[in-house]
């Protein structure tokens, strides 16, 4: 795949995936697109053989020398990588999936489907698409998501911004005849084969009323708010939200094009056509004529077929709640990437890795609010006098964030003799545990540096069994082997006293395998800066720096965010929407690609759509989150 000229990127990130591993992960997505109910046009006896699926180009000439090893400094091998060390010679002796055997999985579902065999039936209809229409496919780029993805998106998981409790409908978009929408809804941003989706029925291609089923339906809008009903005059400021034109186009934030890195071929092939380019946005809609499909689909309803049957996990759970927390979860981040984390956690086994994520999503859900908290921070627990075991975390100014190490991923750092369990009790601890973890993932940049793990080092000078709290430890155990997986780079356990063996030996049962082959022990500044610059290891410590980790007291203003929620709010808000329901899409269309090249088109728009996400994000940041340590410190930019 394409490269930033200045950026490698790790290995098996959505930058870096060789075949074998991007059709795992478009057979992850199948699955994860018919759970939440947006159509995608392989049958149920299909899903589970990765021939149903085609590689793009770029993977398949993938050469691993463009990208960083993940084995960095020691023994940091990602579980379960495909064919990460074989040749490209030695790929191609063992076959697409690296055995004689096929590596389909067996699935057993209520439809029958995915019965235990190395390929898929005689009659499959998507080999049959695969080996008919390779030729034929054309890219259809998703500049405006469909009125049926738009719509799932929107009303049927109560997802568009207007359903939020902060909606502001004064400064809602001005509602646009219906035929204007009509106009492109199959052209460009439209899926010209919604057919195939409903084999029962080709009849129409284009309105949303054929897609019914005995599935949940989109009738019951008692729920709407009444103002979305409203025809909203006037036009939004900042020019309305971006709900047209490619991005990189004048209107899509152009300016954030420079340092997305990714894949610089794809920018300046769509670049070098400016007046194709002018034609698109004045086709789709530009920031003086924005198409507001909210209003164009509220009163249009449409089925939804959400498919649960596929795995038994996917049954224990509600969609329309695993949706509501996956679109939360991504921040700065890429959408691929985390889904990759989950992927690689469970050895790129397609089963195991859905069921992994459906729990955590479950767990973001209904156990630990961690966005919530994120969102909060710890300035109105600080002012208001709640959560005091929460702060009492942070006022010990036993732990910081600063720094990088020899890997580039930022550092943690903890002093285990400031911890007493008797402080705080566990529920404040783990909502602490959880909100450093968070604020970890703000630090990290996955676009511009490829840095997508941080270092945690505890310093164990001075411990003692008075500091050894074996629930929160067990807890942190489980939470980065569950909930943020491939999340740790290493895990540096210095300068541990002999009473500490004692707690090693307990703890030690608690570690997923691969955390505990990050593990390592450290016992002087020497044996340190082989993972840490010695200008970043404390003097304390034998090393250089002589500044501290503190606790900088909220201010009252600290209580909010630091913007008000304005135009400028709303529209990056509306523009989300946007951009969730195209990458949607477009990973629809990626999923259902028969020919290599075109797959390698909505491959590359994939990875646009991304860095868009992670760019929206980065400017909501300020309008959504309250200031926490590290922005008061000013060592926090949130970026990509």
């Amino acid at each position: 795949m394409p490269f930033d000229n200045n950026v490698k990127y790790r290995l098996q990130r959505i930058q870096t995936l060789n075949a074998e591993q991007e059709i795992i992960l478009k057979q992850t997505w199948a699955y994860m697109l018919k759970y939440f109910g947006y159509p995608v046009d392989i049958n149920a006896q299909d899903l589970p053989f990765k021939q149903c699926y085609v590689a793009s180009t770029s993977t398949t000439n993938f050469d691993e020398s463009q990208a960083i090893a993940t084995a960095g400094l020691a023994k940091t091998n990602t579980r379960g990588s495909i064919n990460s060390n074989k040749s490209s010679a030695s790929k191609k002796k063992l076959g697409l999936f690296g055995s004689k055997k096929s590596s389909g999985a067996s699935v057993s579902n209520a439809s029958g489907a995915g019965t235990a065999k190395d390929s898929p039936s005689a009659n499959s209809k998507r080999m049959h698409q695969i080996q008919t229409q390779s030729s034929q496919e054309r890219y259809q780029p998703v500049d405006v998501p469909s009125q049926l993805f738009y719509a799932i998106y929107a009303h049927h998981h109560k997802a568009a911004y207007e359903y939020a409790d902060d909606f502001d409908g004064s400064s809602a978009q001005p509602q646009q005849q219906q035929q204007q929408l009509n106009g492109f809804a199959g052209n460009g941003g439209g899926y010209n084969d919604y057919d195939d989706y409903d084999d029962d029925d080709a009849a129409s291609v284009n309105s949303m009323e054929t897609f019914v089923t005995a599935e949940t339906t989109l009738t019951d809008y008692d729920d709407l708010p009444a103002h979305i009903f409203n025809n909203h005059g006037g036009k939004q400021a900042n020019g309305g939200g971006n709900y047209g034109g490619r991005i990189g186009h004048p209107n899509q934030h152009s300016k954030h094009r420079g340092h997305h890195g990714g894949h610089n071929k794809s920018n300046k092939r769509r670049s070098s056509h400016p007046q194709q380019q002018q034609q698109q946005q004045q086709q789709f809609g530009g920031a003086s004529n924005q198409i507001d499909l909210f209003q164009a689909t509220v009163n249009n309803p449409v089925t939804a077929h959400s498919e649960s049957s596929f795995y038994p996990a996917m049954a224990q759970y509600n969609n329309k709640e695993m949706h509501q927390a996956f679109v939360k979860v991504f921040r700065n981040d890429l959408v691929d990437n985390l889904v990759l984390k989950f992927v690689r956690a469970r050895k790129w086994d397609t089963e195991k890795a859905l069921a992994m994520m459906l729990k955590s999503l479950n767990w973001r859900y209904h156990e630990m609010p961690t966005d919530d908290w994120l969102m909060e921070s710890d300035g109105p627990s600080y002012l208001n006098g709640t959560n005091k075991g929460f702060i009492k975390n942070f006022t010990t100014e036993k732990s910081w964030i600063k720094g990088r190490d020899k890997n580039n991923n930022p550092i943690f750092m903890f002093q285990a003799k400031k911890h007493l369990t008797a402080d705080s009790p566990l529920p404040q601890n783990q909502r602490y545990a959880v909100v450093t973890i968070e604020w970890v993932r703000l630090f990290l940049k996955e676009v511009s540096e490829s840095v997508d793990t941080c270092t945690i080092v505890f310093d164990l000078t001075g411990f003692s069994l008075k500091n050894a709290d074996y629930a929160t430890i067990k807890f942190l155990a489980d939470v980065f082997e569950a909930h943020y997986p491939e999340t740790l780079g290493f895990i540096l356990i210095h300068n541990a006293p002999w009473i500490f063996s004692t707690v090693w030996n307990i703890i030690k049962n608690w570690l997923d395998p691969v955390v505990a082959s990050k593990i390592h022990f450290t016992k002087d500044a020497k044996e340190l800066s082989k993972f840490v610059d010695p200008a970043l290891i404390p003097d304390y410590l034998g090393g250089e720096d002589t500044t501290r980790g503190y606790y900088p007291i909220p201010e009252p203003k600290d209580e909010f965010p630091p913007k008000r929620k304005d135009a400028e709010y709303a529209r990056l808000k509306r523009e989300r929407d946007l951009l969730t329901a195209r990458f949607f899409e477009t990973t629809r269309k990626w999923i259902e690609s028969t020919n290599p090249q075109v797959s390698d088109r909505y491959l590359k728009d994939k990875l646009d759509l991304n860095i868009a996400l992670s760019s929206n994000y980065i400017q909501l940041d300020p309008y959504i989150r309250n200031p926490g340590i590290y922005d008061r410190d000013h060592t926090l930019t949130v970026g990509h």
